[in-house]
């Protein structure tokens, strides 16, 4: 927490030059109520071919047996009755099936004829003589054909009606499969949740190598993706120029049919700042300004007037990616159904001091088993992260080499 902050309660903070209350929190209480402040969207009804990756809305039940039908396990002969067999061609079946004494020809998967006993895979019988009699071979195996031998029941792997998936699962390849195989076009998916993307700054140049004085912008070939892969439906991404009347507009057209807001750049204090007075301008409610967490610590979180939420990042890359973590990614999760991704639990590599009242966040790649902190951690750089597996919280009392902390998984890992 801010020194300034540590000196004021909650519901008695300064106020900031828009006239908004300022509140800096700790960083896990960040991450509580960013997860808190939506609610899980609605379903919709998508076609089987839109669902991979969606999350399951209800619990899905099964509509017909599955198989539908008994199947043949192998290529090789229906047969009826002990040894030997007479063969006779598909369509001289007889409506009632497969009569005592005969074999039918039947490949992996065919529909087994009423009445047939087994399947006799190909390798272990041999056919000779006219008419053609099917008989054992050398390589028949003890015992063959035993009853059902080969055959894939009916409803061996669901019956009708039966869960076979259930609600809340993410959506795999397999899942898929499961749905058509049991009789379904269509699946129950939980709304993806809405976003959109201002980007701030003046000095931003979005091709080539910038000139001193100017960056070359990282934000909007990376973010839209990324919260794509958590789960959400990014409708577009627009910019501001550092102007108060330019910031205002881009957020008001941007909520219009986002459900979440989320800015680059702006959150600081200078005059080329103008994302707190936009706010203000909006009549957004803060729920909080500003994290006591570094990289990241100038990151907000408001609500518009039409509920939507606004997640406002700092202009540094790793500080944006920081505050994305903490607050843009849990809201994500929770609009789409999905539970907030825990903390998981590491072996620190080395020691880490830790600063007064803040919670350091340090990109770490694991290293036969442990955590190692990345120097390229500064809150403008980016190497660390891309080399990381996660990002190690480290609380005001440090982390200790060898000892168990607390650290966030990247969530394209």
């Amino acid at each position: 927490m801010s020194p300034t902050a540590a000196r004021h309660p909650l519901g008695q903070a300064p106020r900031t030059r828009a006239g908004l209350p300022e509140r800096s929190i700790g960083w896990r209480e960040a991450r509580q109520i960013a997860a808190g402040a939506g609610k899980p969207n609605g379903s919709e009804t998508v076609d089987l071919s839109d669902a991979l990756g969606r999350m399951l809305a209800l619990d899905l039940h099964a509509r017909i047996d599955v198989p539908h039908y008994a199947s043949a396990a192998m290529d090789g002969w229906a047969v009826r009755g002990p040894a030997p067999w007479r063969v006779i061609d598909p369509w001289h079946l007889a409506d009632a099936g497969l009569e005592p004494g005969l074999a039918v020809p039947i490949v992996t998967g065919a529909l087994v004829p009423r009445g047939a006993d087994a399947v006799l895979r190909s390798e272990s019988a041999e056919v000779e003589g006219a008419p053609p009699m099917l008989r054992l071979g050398a390589h028949a195996r003890a015992g063959e054909p035993f009853e059902n031998q080969h055959i894939r029941p009916a409803g061996e792997e669901a019956r009708r009606g039966d869960t076979i998936i259930r609600a809340g699962a993410r959506l795999n390849p397999a899942h898929i499969a499961v749905a058509a195989l049991s009789g379904h076009d269509v699946l129950d998916v939980v709304r993806r949740p809405t976003v959109r993307f201002v980007f701030t700054g003046d000095e931003v140049d979005e091709h080539g190598s910038p000139p001193p004085g100017r960056v070359r912008d990282i934000f909007a070939p990376q973010l839209p993706g990324l919260l794509s892969h958590v789960g959400a439906r990014v409708l577009g991404h627009q910019r501001a120029h550092d102007t108060l009347s330019s910031t205002v507009t881009a957020l008001e057209s941007s909520l219009r049919d986002a459900q979440l807001v989320i800015t680059t750049g702006g959150t600081g204090h200078s005059s080329a700042d103008h994302v707190r007075d936009a706010l203000h301008e909006l009549g957004a409610t803060l729920l909080f300004d500003g994290i006591a967490m570094r990289p990241g610590g100038p990151t907000i979180l408001a609500r518009a007037k039409n509920r939507s939420l606004i997640a406002c990042l700092p202009g540094n890359p790793l500080a944006a990616m920081a505050g994305l973590f903490t607050v843009a990614v849990p809201i994500v999760r929770v609009l789409g159904g999905a539970d907030v991704d825990p903390l998981v639990s590491v072996v620190a590599d080395s020691h880490l001091e830790g600063r007064a009242a803040t919670t350091l966040l340090v990109p770490y790649a694991l290293v036969d088993g442990r955590a190692v902190p990345s120097a390229r951690r500064g809150s403008a750089m980016m190497r660390g992260l891309a080399e990381a597996d996660g990002l190690l919280e480290v609380p005001e009392t440090g982390v200790t080499a060898g000892a168990a902390a607390w650290a966030v998984s990247l969530p394209w890992l």
